[in-house]
């Protein structure tokens, strides 16, 4: 977007894009610097159309009744006559665009050459440096005037284009003369630019805007000029694709050169070399010959050497210059379609437009008139035919309706069948598991009564064992209390005698029988 800005310095008003709000720039009045600063937001005025752009208000200004309501082309006031006929076409005189001149930049690059000689090629002849561009024949001195005639084209070319962005910073197409761009106000517009302190052929914006308005004042049509325009940005863009067509074949022919010079060395070192072959006897003429084809391979790659560093020194300048004029031209670009195209208002057109389509809508309801009551035919045949189509279809659906009744009917009473005897062979298995059930209870109500009977008996039977058992104990432990009885009086008894203990012979076997012996116990 684009807003007007004052000139702190001159106080003229300057179309400024919002990217350079903070950015320093020249004013192209009084070419004073100053820092763009953001505008104040306000509320922009609708116009008619809705679109075209909406009027810019200014810095600490309050926008008139005019300004907010755009007046009606029957109310607007007729434009003043200009003192003089406005030509039909932006002057071509000079240059144009950034082109620079052949002769004048050639001159600039020689003047250059030499200053470079004088003062940094001849105090350094003593040092390698200089013997660079003055012990190496032919070559350096071409290649330097080729060098500084690529860098005269560009500082032409650079200082083209700070005057063509000073340029962008017009306000071409003020509101204070129009909101809108019509037949009657185009005159004021180019009335304005024509006094503008900048040539058309110095500025691709200008030279766009003024065609742009000559197209729009002879065709009186929106999208011819738009292609116009579209048109002029192509030439623009060759224009500066061709200008640098000549600093393009330096930047070829400069390497060529190192590479001539690459030969020409080599050739003059291969010939000392057989001049030295055939003087091979005399050491001060080989000595001597060996010198200069030493000196013709400096000469082959020092020539190359400067070639391609100044082949670079011209490169990089170049391409930023290239990038920095295409930026230029997108931005022309985008001030056509933001302040110019959007602004163009053709009411002629717009009420041809109008009148077109009513007249078309007459000839389309003319003509449908005609075939209406054919169409009224048409259409009941059409309903009749819908209305027994329906019926028909209604009657098979109804139909195709019965018949899957019928069927779901019959399935269904299959279906009832196979589950009733189903339940039947279910209920007579429950029945035949329930008495087996009942035969194995009364079994095993059996069988828990004969054991329990033979536990009874079981039981019985141990228990007489275990009482016969009691009693023969009973009558054990009592002989035994007998015994011990008896045994405590023999123990009495022979406390109170002396028993003496006898040795017995023992008993042996003898032929006829045993023979008894041992220690035997003799009261006394």
């Amino acid at each position: 977007m684009y807003f007007q800005f004052a000139c702190p310095s001159c106080s003229k008003n300057l179309k400024v894009s919002e990217e350079n709000v903070g950015r320093r720039v020249r004013c192209p009045y009084c070419h004073n610097v100053m820092t763009v600063q953001a505008p104040k937001r306000t509320e922009p005025a609708v116009s008619e159309g809705g679109g075209g752009a909406p009027p810019t208000v200014k810095e600490g200004a309050t926008p008139s009744a005019k300004e907010k309501e755009p007046a009606r082309p029957s109310e607007r006031p007729a434009p003043e006559e200009p003192s003089e006929p406005p030509p039909s076409a932006p002057s071509d005189e000079g240059e144009s665009g950034t082109d620079v001149s052949m002769i004048k930049s050639g001159l600039l690059g020689l003047a250059l050459a030499v200053a470079f000689y004088v003062v940094v090629a001849l105090p350094l002849h003593k040092f390698y440096l200089g013997q660079l561009f003055l012990a190496r024949g032919w070559v350096p001195f071409v290649e330097v005037f080729l060098m500084t005639w690529a860098l005269a084209i560009l500082y032409l070319k650079s200082r083209k284009l700070v005057r063509q962005k000073e340029s962008m910073l017009f306000d071409l197409l003020p509101t204070d003369i129009s909101p809108h761009i019509t037949q009657e106000t185009v005159d004021q517009f180019v009335q304005h630019i024509r006094g503008l302190p900048a040539k058309p052929s110095e500025s691709f914006l200008i030279n766009r805007v003024l065609r742009g308005l000559e197209h729009f004042r002879v065709l009186n049509n929106h999208a011819e000029v738009a292609a116009r325009l579209e048109s002029q940005s192509n030439i623009d863009a060759n224009s500066v694709e061709s200008s640098y067509t000549l600093i393009k074949v330096f930047i070829w022919a400069i390497p060529i050169l190192g590479f001539i010079g690459t030969v020409i060395g080599i050739s003059a070192a291969v010939g000392g070399f057989a001049a030295t072959m055939e003087s091979a006897q005399n050491v001060e003429a080989l000595k001597q010959a060996l010198g200069s084809v030493t000196g013709g391979l400096a000469t082959a790659f020092d020539t190359t050497l400067v070639a391609l560093v100044m082949s670079i020194l011209i490169m990089f300048p170049t391409s930023s210059m290239q990038k920095s004029e295409e930026d230029l031209l997108n931005w022309v670009d985008e001030y056509c379609n933001e302040n110019f195209l959007r602004r163009l208002k053709d009411a002629d057109r717009t009420e041809k437009a109008e009148a077109a389509r009513s007249d078309i809508q007459a000839a389309l309801e003319k003509a449908l008139s005609q075939h209406q009551a054919e169409l009224e035919t048409w259409t009941k045949k059409l309903e009749s035919i819908g209305s027994t189509v329906a019926r028909q279809v209604a009657e098979g659906l109804a139909k195709i309706e019965k018949e899957q009744q019928k069927q779901r009917m019959e399935e269904f009473e299959r279906l009832s069948q196979t589950v009733l005897q189903k339940q039947s062979e279910l209920a007579s298995s429950v029945a035949s598991a329930c008495d087996a059930v009942a035969r194995l209870q009364s079994e095993q109500a059996a069988r828990m009564q004969a054991l329990a009977q033979s536990t009874e008996q079981t039981q019985t039977q141990v228990c007489q064992s275990m009482r016969q058992s009691a009693q023969a104990l009973h009558a054990y432990f009592a002989n035994l209390h007998e015994g011990l009885n008896v045994l405590n009086g023999v123990l009495e008894e022979l406390g109170q005698k002396q028993v003496v203990v006898e040795t017995a012979p023992r008993r042996r076997w003898g032929l006829f029988g045993r023979k008894d012996g041992g220690p035997r116990l003799k009261p006394k």
